[in-house]
């Protein structure tokens, strides 16, 4: 095992994590959404989920990783790859007139377009593609040596 295996899976587990903790503040902000604005609810409950399946995936994911775990790579993989979907996703219906970012209800920023895509993208992309290098892979498959 070299040192440079180990540095990549745990920038992948950090940026994951930092990924994870994101979407759950995003999803403490749509549940207070949900209360304050009821008329917007529908649109709301969408974006929660889509936070909660992320939150759910990249923290448990980046915990995992940390400590060597298969598993935990798979779940920063499913969960950046679930972010760049959405967001690809988000910025498409935006691009269509599908959703609309007036800056006047608690969803319309939360709508993705252009700006979602530049700060969600990159990051979430960094993270995938660190979580299926082979350094990552080599690092999760080593045993652990009792000292």
């Amino acid at each position: 095992m070299t040192r440079t295996e180990g540095r990549t899976a745990l920038a992948a587990a950090a940026l994951a994590l930092l990924g994870g903790l994101l979407y759950l503040a995003g999803l403490v902000l749509d549940v207070v959404a949900l209360v304050r604005f009821p008329g917007d609810a529908g649109r709301v409950a969408v974006h929660a989920a889509v936070n909660a399946v992320l939150a759910s995936t990249l923290m448990p994911g980046g915990v995992l990783l940390s400590r060597r775990q298969p598993a935990g790579r798979i779940g920063c993989i499913a969960g950046s790859s679930a972010a760049l979907l959405a967001t690809l996703t988000s910025a498409g219906l935006a691009a269509a007139g599908l959703t609309f970012a007036d800056l006047g209800g608690p969803g319309d920023l939360a709508m993705g377009g252009l700006t979602a895509l530049a700060l969600v993208a990159p990051p979430a992309l960094v993270t995938l593609l660190l979580a299926v290098s082979a350094p990552t892979a080599r690092w999760c498959a080593a045993e652990i040596r009792p000292t």
